[in-house]
Formats: structure tokens, C-alpha cells, sequence
């Protein structure tokens, strides 16, 4: 008696979504190009919802421009708001240059109004304005004044998301408003309601449970905490990181010079916006000198940023070995000198590197000023002649070990580094002072100029000395 096969049991949702793709061996971003090559949104939605957060910048980088394009183009714009969240505001906004004005729109409407804002400040002029005219009017607005001000402000990073009620509605007005709203509250930090009084001005907070266990007739001035905290739409980066670390606060609300309420800032806000200038930091000292770069970035555009510190560059390493160029005839003399010129030279050099990089931390912070050079001169002076002995002996002993037939080199060495010690970690605690004072990057030419001195002053005090204290060269040119 035959029976009727039974067919295969159909796949599941997890496998359609690219499951089965990953059971196979397949790296999530490879499962994501053959769905996106599928054409099918429906599976493409539910792979990037099992997709855990770490995977999804990296898989998104993997995709070609088209992919990426096209990707974007088929989800709703809700999901793809929540995946630029993943991306830095760089990334994303190339990301977001990739797609047509009214596809890009959509997405930016859907997105906090502090990333709106970061978004289309990294934008071209041109794309922004075309974004802007697509989106939501009163997103669009918010959007506008956010990007007045400048990234690293409270201004420009605070959020139109928040509740704020006149001072003189009743609880029932409030809680009632609230619920016919829940949804979109859903979005919002919900810890504080803020009142506000004549022309919009702030005027008190009423904490969550405050409202809900007053009476539904009281009015908001009876139950509200009057002079709250807030800080000013101009107040720096700095001045945020200094208010929350003597205030246990999640959000800060923000107002102008007529204390009228324009925003919160939020804590975890400037928590990362702090770690991203602490990256754009790093990178400006490596040589970046937007202090940003992604490799997804055009090579031209790449490439010029790179030239625009390396080419100047040129004349820093002329101006250090034309202190060789001098001394030649020394040097033919005594071969030896070219094994340990680099040395000293280049322990001088991760010695200022090290000064530069606390001098630069501590501007960050704002623990010094540009005021504040004597002070830091000495108290790197002290910290360079404790290394420098050290380091200076065990020069030394390298010295002897490899050419002890050479009297007064190894005493050349090890005195050259420990004088020149003392150069390098001053210069490279004062210089980014004296850029701050300038209104330069300390950053971005700190390193190259404070590197080049040190250079000079090792070459030159090792030549010197041992012109002097080695018998084969006394009284060379």
C-alpha cells in the first residue's frame, strides 16, 4: 500500500530570514547580500531584527554602495532610523547621501532630533537643505535650529523630546494629555515633567511620581520643585561634563539668555560626544587632520586629508637632518654615531609623546590652561630628569656593551638622553598650551613641531658630546 509523501516542512520564519544562510557557514553580512539579492523586504526585515547590535555596522560596511542603497530602500523607515543608530555620524550620513532626498527624509523624521541635527551638520549644504525640504515641517524646524548651533554645545546637542506643561494646568489636564499621547510619549526619557511659565520661560520640574500622587486638581505651581537646574543653549562640552559629575542627573534641561525652555540634554549624550572628540583627538595626533576617516570614504578625499599633514611635514624633517648634514664629516669619523643618534632620538620622541598626550588630556578636561605653562614646565622638568637618569644609564650600558672599545661614547650617549630628556618632556608639555593660546589644534601640530625640536636637540648633543669626550674626535668640524 503506497503512501503519500509528506512534503518537507516548510521553513521557518528565522531560516526564510537568512537562518539557513548562517547554518551553512555564512558570515551575517554574506546572509545579508544574498537577501538583499533576493529582493525579498519581507525576509530582510525579520534578518536585521535577529541581527545583535555589534554585528550590524560591520555587515552594513561589507555591503557595496548598491547593496547599501538598496538595502535602505527596502525596509520601513523606522528600522532604518534604528540601524543608523548603530553607525557614527559620519558613516551614516554617507550612508544617508547614497539615497534620494524623499527616501532619506523619511528616515530622518524617524530619528531622535539631536541625530537629525549631527546628521545633516555632516552633510553637504546642498543634500541637507534637500533633505530638509522632504521632511516633516515641524521636524524640519527643530532640525533648522539644532544645527544653529554648534556641535559641541548644549544646543547642539540637546533634544526636542520632552515633556513640558504651563504652570498653570491642573494634574487631571496633564495625566489626561499624556495618555491621549502615549504613544509618541512611549519615545520620550519620561523622569521629569518641565514647567514653564510667561513667554515660555522655565520655571519648575514636577517629578513622575510627584504627578501621579498629587491631587488631579492641584495645579502644576503647587507641586512642582521651583529654581531647577538647567544650563545655557551656549554652555561647552565642558561645562555639561563638569555639571553632571556634581549632579546625579539623567537630563538637564536647556534655555536661552531669557531662560525661555528650548531642549534637554541628555546624560548619555554627552557621554559620547565626549568619547567621539576624544577619537577625533586621537586621530588629528596620528595625522588626520579632519580627525575623521572611514575607509568607505572616497580615496581622493582620503587621500587629501593625509597630504595635508604630510606634505608640511617635509620642511620638520629637513630642519632635523640638516643637523647630520652639518656634522657629516663627525659622523664619517665615527660610524658608531648613526647606530645611537636614532636611539636617543627616538626615546626623546616617545618621551615628549607622552607629555603631549597628558598635556592634551588635561585640556580636554579642562584641568590647565594655556596660563598654566611655568607650572606644567616644572612639573614636567621633574618627571624628565627622573627618566632621563634611568634611561640615560641604561643607553649607556647599550652603548658599552656594543662599542666599549670607543671611549666616552657610552657617556656621550646616556648624558645626550638625559639632558635631552628633560627638552623633549617640557616641549611636549608647554607646546599644546601654546597652540590652545593661539587657537590652534595642540592636537594636530603638537607632535610633528614638538617631535622635530626634540630631533634637533638629540642630534645635536650627542654629535656635540662626543666631539668632546671621545679622543678619536676631539677637535673635529
Amino acid at each position: 500500500m503506497s503512501q503519500t509523501p509528506t512534503p518537507d516542512p516548510q521553513p521557518t520564519s528565522e531560516v526564510d530570514a537568512g537562518g539557513a544562510s548562517l547554518a551553512l557557514g555564512l558570515e551575517p553580512w554574506q546572509a545579508l547580500e544574498e537577501i538583499i539579492d533576493s529582493g525579498n523586504a519581507e525576509h530582510l526585515t525579520m534578518f536585521l531584527n535577529l541581527l545583535v547590535p555589534a554585528d550590524i555596522p560591520y555587515s552594513i560596511n561589507q555591503l557595496d554602495e548598491d547593496r547599501r542603497t538598496r538595502l535602505f530602500s527596502m525596509i520601513d523607515p523606522e528600522l532604518a532610523a534604528d540601524l543608523m543608530e548603530h553607525l557614527s555620524d559620519d558613516y551614516a550620513a554617507d550612508v544617508i547621501e547614497e539615497l534620494s532626498p524623499q527616501a532619506a527624509a523619511a528616515i530622518v523624521d524617524e530619528m531622535d532630533s539631536d541625530d537629525q541635527a549631527d546628521i545633516l551638520a555632516e552633510l553637504t549644504h546642498e543634500d541637507a537643505q534637500a533633505i530638509l525640504q522632504e521632511m516633516d515641517p515641524a521636524a524640519a524646524r527643530d532640525a533648522r535650529n539644532l544645527g544653529s548651533y554648534p556641535p559641541d554645545v548644549a544646543g547642539g546637542l540637546m533634544v526636542t523630546e520632552y515633556l513640558h506643561y504651563d504652570q498653570n494646568l491642573l494634574v487631571d489636564d496633564v495625566i489626561s494629555n499624556m495618555r491621549a499621547h502615549a504613544q509618541e510619549f512611549s519615545e520620550y526619557l519620561v523622569v521629569f515633567l518641565y514647567v514653564t511659565g510667561e513667554a515660555g520661560r522655565l520655571v519648575g520640574v514636577v517629578r513622575l511620581r510627584d504627578l501621579l500622587l498629587a491631587p488631579r486638581s492641584a495645579r502644576l505651581s503647587t507641586i512642582m520643585i521651583t529654581q531647577p537646574r538647567f544650563v545655557r543653549a551656549t554652555d561647552t562640552l565642558d561645562d555639561l561634563a563638569s555639571f553632571f559629575d556634581h549632579h546625579s542627573f539623567g537630563a538637564v534641561p536647556v534655555v536661552d539668555q531669557q531662560d525661555r525652555l528650548l531642549g534637554v540634554v541628555l546624560r548619555a549624550a554627552v557621554q559620547a560626544a565626549l568619547g567621539e572628540r576624544a577619537d577625533r583627538l586621537l586621530m588629528r595626533a596620528a595625522g588626520i587632520v579632519t580627525g575623521e576617516e572611514l575607509r568607505s570614504q572616497p580615496m581622493f578625499t582620503r587621500s587629501l586629508h593625509r597630504l595635508m599633514f604630510l606634505v608640511p611635514n617635509i620642511a620638520l624633517v629637513a630642519g632635523s637632518t640638516s643637523i647630520i648634514a652639518f656634522h657629516e664629516g663627525v659622523i664619517q669619523r665615527l660610524s658608531a654615531l648613526a647606530i645611537f643618534l636614532p636611539m636617543v632620538a627616538g626615546m626623546s620622541g616617545a618621551s615628549a609623546q607622552q607629555s603631549i598626550s597628558v598635556s592634551i588630556r588635561e585640556l580636554t578636561l579642562g584641568l590647565i590652561r594655556p596660563r598654566d605653562t611655568l607650572r606644567v614646565a616644572f612639573k614636567e622638568i621633574v618627571v624628565g630628569a627622573v627618566n632621563g637618569l634611568v634611561i640615560g644609564l641604561l643607553l649607556a650600558g647599550l652603548a658599552w656593551v656594543y662599542r666599549s672599545h670607543i671611549s666616552g661614547l657610552p657617556i656621550a650617549v646616556g648624558v645626550a638622553f638625559a639632558v635631552n630628556s628633560i627638552v623633549a618632556v617640557t616641549l611636549g608639555g608647554i607646546v599644546p598650551l601654546g597652540l590652545r593660546k593661539l587657537r590652534l589644534d595642540p592636537a594636530m601640530a603638537s607632535g610633528p613641531m614638538v617631535a622635530t625640536l626634540a630631533d634637533i636637540a638629540s642630534f645635536f648633543l650627542l654629535i656635540e658630546l662626543a666631539r668632546h669626550l671621545v679622543p678619536a674626535l676631539s677637535g673635529a668640524a
